[in-house]
C-alpha cells in the first residue's frame, strides 16, 4: 500500500525562504562582479524578495524564529548556512579575481620590477593608462601580457591602469590610435573624467627586454614636454620639417616621440635686437649653417652656454669663402679658445674604413667611455659619414673643460686640405700639405662649471631622412640629444637581465573559470542537494 504524502503549508513557506535565500545571495555576486545592477542582478533580486514574502506568508512563526534569533525549526538554519558559505565563498572568489595580487616567490626575487624600475614609477603622480590592442587570435597573448603589466598598477597603487581593446571589434578607436599591427601597446595620461589624454598618447616599443620598453616608455612620458630644442634656421641650415632625402623631418619626427618640444629659432633677427636664447632651450641645433657667425650672435650663444646651455654642431665640407667654422673663423676660434674644439680645413678621406669612395668613410674606432657613443660600435653600428671634415682636439683645453674624440677614421686614412680642387674636380690625393690619419670625426666638450656642453659632427649628411637609418647615424645623433639635454640621465636604469612577463606563472582566466565553478559551485551544490535528498526521505519515512 503507498504511503500518503503529505506537504505541510510551514515546508512551502521553508522551500520558498530557501529560493528567497538564494536569490538574495546571487544578487549580491552578481552586484559585484558585474559592477552594478544589471538584469540579471535585478531577477535574482526579486527571486529573493518573493521567496522570502512566501517565506514569512507561509511559514509566519519559523520566519519569526529565524528573524527574532531563537532556535530555528527543522532543518532552516542547516540550509542557510550552506547558502551563506556559498555566498561567502563565491564573493571572496570574485574579490580576488577582480584584485591585483602578484607573488614573487622565487630567492632572488627574478619576477619583480627592478629596483630602477620601481623609482621610475615612485615619479608617477599623475593617472596614465597602459592600452593593449589584441584581437581574438592573441587572446593568450592579452593575459600574458596582462600578468606583466599588473605589475606596474600594484607598484604605483592604481595610478597606472590597463585596458584591452579588440582592434577587429573597434576599428574606428583603433585607428585613432594609429595601430600598425595586432598586439600593439600604448601609454597615455588619462583625464580627469577617466576618458584618455590622446594628446599623450606613445607607443610602447616591443622587444625582448619587455621591462626595459614599458619602463623607459614611462620614464619619456614623465619628462614628455619639459624639454625643448631649438633648431637654428637663419644661415640656410638644413630644414628640420623637409621631409625629403636631404631633410631633417625623420630625426624631428623622433624627437618629438621622445617627448621632446622642438622649435625654429633665428638667430641673426635675435641678435640683431641684443636677445637671447630661450631660457627652456634644453639644446641649440646648428644643422650645418653655410655662413659664419657675426660677433653679435656669437654673444647670444656664449651667454646660452654660460647659462649651462648645450650646442649640437654639425658641419660640412664647405667650399665658399664665409664658409661656417672655416678654420680662421670667428665662431670656429670661439670653440677653440673656449672649449678646445674646432673644425679644421680638410675632407677625411679614408682608403680602407669606407664605402663607395674613400670619401663615405665608415668609423673604424669608437671611443666608447662617452655616454654618446655607449651604444655605438665600429663593427656592429659603424657610423657613415659623406664627405666629413675633420675635427681638432685641443691637448690642452680651458680649465674646468675636458674634451674628447667619438669617432675615429682608419690610421690610413688623411685630411685633404685642397678642398678647392676637390669641389672643382672631386679628385684628391695625399701630398704633403694633407693631414695624416687617423682623424677625429665627432668631439665632445663639457664645461664642469657652467655645466656647458658641446657636440661637434664634422658631417651633416648622417641626420638627413637619406642617411639617418644607416648602422649607428641615428644612435649618435638620439644619444648625442640625450646627452645634451640630460634627457638620458632621467631615463636609463640598469634593466634586469631577462624577460618579466614569460616567467610569470599564468593561469587562463577560461581555466580560472573552470575551478571557480567547480569548487564554488558544483561541490557545494552537491553537498546541499545530498542534503535535501536526505530530508525528503525522513520526511516520507
Amino acid at each position: 500500500m503507498n504511503k500518503q504524502i503529505i506537504i505541510r503549508q510551514t515546508q512551502v513557506g521553508q522551500w520558498f525562504g530557501y529560493a528567497g535565500g538564494a536569490g538574495l545571495m546571487a544578487a549580491l555576486v552578481g552586484f559585484i562582479a558585474q559592477s552594478g545592477l544589471t538584469e540579471f542582478v535585478g531577477i535574482a533580486l526579486t527571486i529573493g524578495l518573493i521567496g522570502l514574502f512566501f517565506w514569512a506568508a507561509l511559514a509566519p512563526a519559523d520566519f519569526r524564529a529565524f528573524v527574532s534569533g531563537r532556535q530555528m525549526r527543522y532543518s532552516t538554519g542547516a540550509v542557510f548556512g550552506t547558502l551563506l558559505l556559498l555566498g561567502v565563498v563565491a564573493l571572496t572568489y570574485v574579490i580576488l579575481q577582480r584584485a591585483v595580487i602578484t607573488l614573487d616567490m622565487t630567492e632572488g626575487q627574478r619576477f619583480s620590477l627592478s629596483t630602477e624600475t620601481r623609482a621610475v614609477l615612485n615619479r608617477v603622480v599623475y593617472p596614465m593608462r597602459i592600452t593593449g590592442f589584441y584581437s581574438p587570435r592573441l587572446l593568450s597573448q592579452r593575459e600574458i601580457d596582462d600578468q606583466f603589466f599588473r605589475l606596474y598598477e600594484v607598484e604605483t597603487d592604481g595610478l597606472i591602469t590597463r585596458e584591452y581593446i579588440d582592434p577587429e571589434q573597434q576599428p574606428a578607436l583603433a585607428q585613432r590610435y594609429s595601430v600598425t599591427f595586432d598586439g600593439e601597446i600604448f601609454l597615455s595620461y588619462v583625464n580627469a573624467d577617466g576618458s584618455t589624454d590622446f594628446s599623450t598618447t606613445t607607443r610602447v616599443p616591443i622587444s625582448e627586454s619587455q621591462e626595459r620598453d614599458m619602463t623607459g616608455a614611462i620614464a619619456r612620458q614623465l619628462i614628455s614636454g619639459t624639454l625643448t630644442v631649438y633648431f637654428e634656421r637663419s644661415h640656410g641650415e638644413r630644414d628640420p620639417l623637409d621631409s625629403t632625402q636631404e631633410g631633417m623631418s625623420g630625426i624631428n619626427g623622433g624627437i618629438q616621440e621622445s617627448g621632446l618640444i622642438t622649435q625654429p629659432f633665428d638667430l641673426q633677427q635675435v641678435a640683431s635686437v641684443g636677445g637671447d636664447l630661450p631660457t627652456d632651450a634644453s639644446a641649440f641645433i646648428l644643422a650645418r649653417p653655410l655662413t659664419d657667425f657675426s660677433d653679435s650672435e656669437i654673444a647670444v650663444i656664449d651667454r646660452y652656454l654660460k647659462r649651462g646651455g648645450a650646442l649640437f654642431i654639425m658641419s660640412d665640407v664647405l667650399f665658399n669663402a664665409d664658409a661656417f667654422l672655416r678654420q680662421d673663423g670667428k665662431f670656429n676660434q670661439f670653440l677653440w679658445n673656449n672649449y678646445g674644439l674646432r673644425a679644421l680645413d680638410a675632407a677625411i678621406v679614408d682608403p680602407v674604413s669606407s664605402q663607395d669612395t674613400p670619401l663615405d668613410i665608415v668609423s673604424a674606432a669608437v671611443y666608447t667611455d662617452s655616454a654618446i657613443a655607449a651604444r655605438l660600435d665600429s663593427g656592429d653600428t659603424p657610423t657613415l659619414f659623406r664627405l666629413a671634415r675633420a675635427v681638432e682636439i685641443s691637448s690642452n683645453p680651458p680649465a674646468n673643460t675636458p674634451n674628447g674624440r667619438i669617432v675615429l677614421s682608419s690610421p690610413q686614412s688623411y685630411g685633404e686640405t685642397n678642398l678647392k680642387q676637390l669641389g672643382e674636380t672631386n679628385t684628391y690625393a695625399f701630398d704633403p700639405e694633407d693631414i695624416q690619419g687617423p682623424l677625429t670625426s665627432v668631439a665632445w666638450a663639457y664645461n664642469q662649471k657652467t655645466g656647458a656642453k658641446i657636440l661637434l659632427v664634422g658631417d651633416s649628411d648622417f641626420a638627413t631622412n637619406g642617411q639617418v637609418l644607416t648602422g649607428g647615424n641615428s644612435i649618435l645623433f638620439t644619444d648625442g640629444v640625450a646627452w645634451l639635454t640630460g634627457y638620458g640621465d632621467q631615463i636609463n636604469y640598469a634593466p634586469q637581465a631577462y624577460r618579466t612577463g614569460l616567467p610569470l606563472m599564468f593561469v587562463t582566466g577560461q581555466t580560472l573559470d573552470a575551478i571557480a565553478f567547480v569548487t564554488v559551485i558544483l561541490m557545494p551544490g552537491l553537498v546541499l542537494l545530498t542534503g535535501f535528498i536526505v530530508w525528503t526521505r525522513r520526511i516520507r519515512a
